[in-house]
């Protein structure tokens, strides 16, 4: 049997970061592996992990918890025969609703195969005092259907914040398991042994909050790129959000000061990115106009991905961005 994780928080908060911090403490004699969906079509989380050494799958540009079209079964089937792992975590877009997948990784075709572990959601406390997340369904229904909740970011939160994130908890029904309030997503292990997850009571609050139409209708993982493609262009949108990524060849070298001022000029929701730059490679992260970067392994090739509420102008912004190269 595979314990499974799944992982859920809302965009930004830093779920791809708690999972390399899980997975940098998982034992010695345990295979791990990751299954990660992404809103865009471009993949950088799955490339982060990867970067990191982590065994993982990805299914951009779509929704895992959309379960009735078959990337996320066919992702998670092509995991489980092609690594065996002993420990599967999944961690869907921070617009996916869980319902979805908790219903299926417990469904008749996966119940000899994978061991329901506890689900776990990463939150930003600061965000329970802004109603622009606390009036969305999803964001609520993250919450309301994990065993285990982690306040991640705390070093940005006030004695408020901390106030409301524990009358959550005082106010959760059914109790949740375990809790914590960590800065870098610095999760304890521990966490995740917190027994059998799922309660039956975890009801959702807006089981149909997420019904919606994607830009694509097959959901297909986007490829590679390939021999002698330098650039490709990719956008989706849906929920009210835009994306707009691009996967370029790794023989290209970015100029990280121009890079970041240019992602710091930028009027966007989030941006994210694995480049190749004249001061190595580098993870690219900008949530609440606050860039963050760090140090990774020479990716297969560049990604940078662009999310915002309202559409972007592709055209423009890939000018801006080859105006980086060195």
């Amino acid at each position: 049997m595979i314990r499974t994780h799944l992982i859920t928080g809302f965009l930004g908060v830093g779920k791809t970061t708690a999972i390399l911090h899980l997975l940098k403490q998982k034992p010695v004699d345990e295979k791990w592996a990751v299954l990660v969906n992404e809103f865009g079509e471009v993949g950088v989380d799955g490339a982060i992990l990867a970067s990191q050494g982590a065994v993982v799958k990805e299914v951009p540009g779509g929704c895992l918890c959309c379960v009735s079209g078959l990337p996320f079964q066919i992702g998670l089937n092509m995991l489980i025969a092609r690594e065996k792992p002993d420990v599967l975590i999944i961690e869907p877009t921070g617009l996916g609703h869980p319902r979805n997948i908790l219903q299926t990784l417990s469904n008749e075709h996966y119940r000899d195969i994978l061991q329901p572990g506890v689900s776990l959601c990463v939150l930003d406390p600061r965000h329970l005092s802004d109603p622009r997340y606390l009036d969305n369904d999803v964001f609520a229904d993250q919450i309301q259907l994990a065993d285990v909740l982690v306040a991640n970011k705390t070093d940005l939160a006030t004695d408020a914040d901390r106030m409301a994130f524990e009358q959550l908890l005082q106010r959760a029904e059914p109790a949740k398991t375990a809790s914590a309030w960590v800065m870098n997503g610095e999760i304890p292990l521990e966490l995740l042994a917190g027994g059998e997850g799922r309660l039956p009571q975890r009801l959702a609050l807006h089981p149909h909050a997420h019904a919606h139409q994607h830009a694509r209708d097959d959901l297909a993982p986007q490829a590679a790129l390939a021999d002698g493609e330098d650039l490709r262009l990719l956008e989706n949108q849906g929920q009210g959000y835009y994306s707009v990524g691009w996967l370029m060849t790794a023989g290209w070298v970015f100029s990280a000061r121009a890079l970041r001022g240019w992602l710091n000029s930028l009027d966007v929701q989030r941006a994210k990115g694995i480049i190749l730059t004249d001061e190595g490679p580098l993870v690219l992260n900008m949530r609440d106009g606050i860039l963050t970067e760090m140090p990774t392994r020479l990716p297969d090739e560049s990604r940078l991905e662009l999310l915002h509420t309202q559409p972007l102008a592709a055209a423009g912004l890939q000018q801006v961005l080859l105006a980086c190269r060195v």
